[in-house]
């Protein structure tokens, strides 16, 4: 459990990238009037913190589940939720899962500082505040609620913390996502075909190799 743990914390910083908020956050990088370095510094560094608090979030539930014994059914339970995970992806219906709408104010692409860095990494990071692509995300959460010990849960949300704000900041990274967004893949741009590919192949992994064990 404590590698599929890591495994899609760091799927789901990684797919956070096709979403609008990322997008925003890849064009306010490029637009900033501030040095880009220190802009990268002071958001990748409130992307930790915010990991760390949604991870300290679901540390305190993972407890709780083991207090009223709902853990010792942790396989059904995720074996169950991944294959209606699956059914969601595959129908385009992953929006109905529970996620943040929060809107990104102009304000904070027009005018990215070091103020705006703070507080989109702050908000990025935590994850559950914004908008999420598919269910990569809702994966993360629910394996760590299952966890043991449950300070893994702090330990992953610092692992989808830094992956988070480390994939946007990064110019290479930038440049890739934008020539992805320009190709076709069916009715998908590459971005997102290969967030789903990435998803199927988890989920799916991630259900046989459960229930082997």
């Amino acid at each position: 459990m404590s590698f599929l743990l890591f495994v899609f914390a760091v799927a789901a910083a990684i797919a956070s990238v096709d979403t609008t908020c990322g997008l925003n956050v890849l064009g306010s990088l490029e637009s900033t009037k501030v040095s880009k370095m220190k802009y990268a510094v002071v958001y990748i560094f409130f992307s930790i913190l915010g990991g760390v608090l949604t991870g300290l979030l679901i540390g305190g539930a993972n407890l709780l589940l083991k207090g009223i014994q709902l853990d010792l059914y942790y396989k059904p339970i995720i074996i169950i939720i991944f294959l209606l995970f699956i059914g969601l992806e595959l129908w385009n219906k992953a929006g109905l899962l529970p996620s943040g709408n929060f809107i990104v104010p102009s304000a904070w692409i027009k005018d990215a500082g070091y103020r705006t860095a703070a507080l989109w990494g702050n908000i990025l990071g935590m994850g559950f505040i914004t908008l999420q692509a598919g269910v990569l995300f809702h994966c993360y959460v629910l394996i760590s609620l299952f966890s043991a010990p449950w300070w893994l849960s702090m330990v992953a949300g610092f692992c989808f913390g830094i992956v988070r704000g480390t994939v946007f900041s990064l110019p290479f990274i930038r440049s890739v996502v934008y020539q992805m967004l320009e190709k076709r893949v069916f009715r998908y741009t590459a971005l997102t075909a290969m967030r789903l590919t990435a998803s199927y192949m988890l989920l799916v992994g991630s259900i046989i190799l459960i229930f082997m064990n």
